[in-house]
Order: structure tokens, then C-alpha cells, then sequence
């Protein structure tokens, strides 16, 4: 539960600008918390945990430190068979090759990452994917990038997510 707390935690700092902050609750969870000695059941976790270290390496501007997390989030969400874990991997990946200028890479990864989450119906997360996705493809097809980010606000709004619904607002503001 530490682990997974801590992930969540980092990836909420990030939100909010506070990469300090993120740092010091990854550095203390890696520190503290023995990752290698999870079982099985425990490791969605660890992949969480992993998604965070790569946004704070992306924030950083460490791309490759970021694509190193994310790829081993994304091996301990596929080995274990934890769908949440991929989609949000796959995602994170996007980002990263974004970063890098890896166009087709990123859009490979933002598409996985839909599918994954469209398949398990998780909303919160398939809205963030889809506002990933809409900003990244911004200018590609102006029509369908709207669809993307007005299909996230829609999720956002059901959910009453309100800091998700003024991002998505924003994004829409832009496309």
C-alpha cells in the first residue's frame, strides 16, 4: 500500500508543478521500500510506482531516464497481466516519445494505450489518455484532435473531476 500510495502521491506533485516534492516521496519510497521483495499479487505497485518515476524524469527533461522507468513499468504491468498498469505505461511512453520527437513511436504507444483502457473501461485513466493523445496529435486533423479532448472533458465532467475538466477545457481552448 506504501508503494502505491507513494506513486499516487508523486504523480498528484507533478500535476501541480511540485517536482521537488514528487522527488522526495519516489526517492523515499525506492529507499525504504524493498521493490524486489514484492510478490506477485503486489507488483501493480511497482509498476505504478514506475509510471511516476518516468513523468518525473520526463518533467526533468531525462528523457532517457524516463523511457527506462516507463519500460519497466510497462514489462511489469504485461508480465503480471494488469491492465490498468499497461494502459497507463503505454501512455507514459507516448509522452516520452513525444519528448524525443518520436512521432510515430509516441502515437504507436498513445493508440495502445487506448486500446488497453477502452478494453478494461477505465475511465479516469482513458480520459487521461485521451487528453494526452488529442494535445500530442494537435494540428493533425483538427476535427478528430477536438473529438479526443472534447470525448476526455465529457469523462472528466461524468466524473466530476473538476482540476481534469478545467485542463481539458484549456486544451480544447488551443486545438
Amino acid at each position: 500500500m506504501v508503494v502505491f500510495a507513494s506513486a499516487w502521491l508523486a504523480i498528484a506533485y507533478l500535476k501541480f508543478g511540485r517536482t521537488a516534492d514528487a522527488k522526495q516521496v519516489l526517492d523515499r519510497v525506492f529507499k525504504e521500500v524493498p521493490l524486489r521483495a514484492f510478490p506477485a499479487p503486489g507488483m501493480h505497485a511497482v509498476a505504478f510506482v514506475h509510471v511516476a518515476l518516468a513523468q518525473l524524469h520526463l518533467a526533468g527533461g531525462n528523457t532517457g531516464q524516463a523511457l527506462s522507468a516507463a519500460d519497466t513499468a510497462l514489462r511489469v504491468a504485461e508480465q503480471y497481466r494488469f491492465g490498468l498498469e499497461r494502459g497507463a505505461s503505454h501512455r507514459v511512453l507516448g509522452e516520452v516519445y513525444q519528448s524525443m520527437g518520436q512521432h510515430d513511436e509516441a502515437d504507436a504507444e498513445f493508440r495502445r494505450s487506448l486500446d488497453v483502457l477502452e478494453a478494461i473501461q477505465s475511465r479516469p485513466e482513458l480520459a487521461q489518455t485521451l487528453l494526452a493523445y488529442g494535445r500530442f496529435r494537435r494540428g493533425d486533423n483538427r476535427q478528430e484532435d477536438r473529438a479526443l479532448i472534447e470525448r476526455a472533458l465529457r469523462l472528466f465532467e461524468e466524473m466530476d473531476a473538476p482540476g481534469w475538466v478545467e485542463e481539458a477545457r484549456a486544451a480544447l481552448a488551443v486545438t
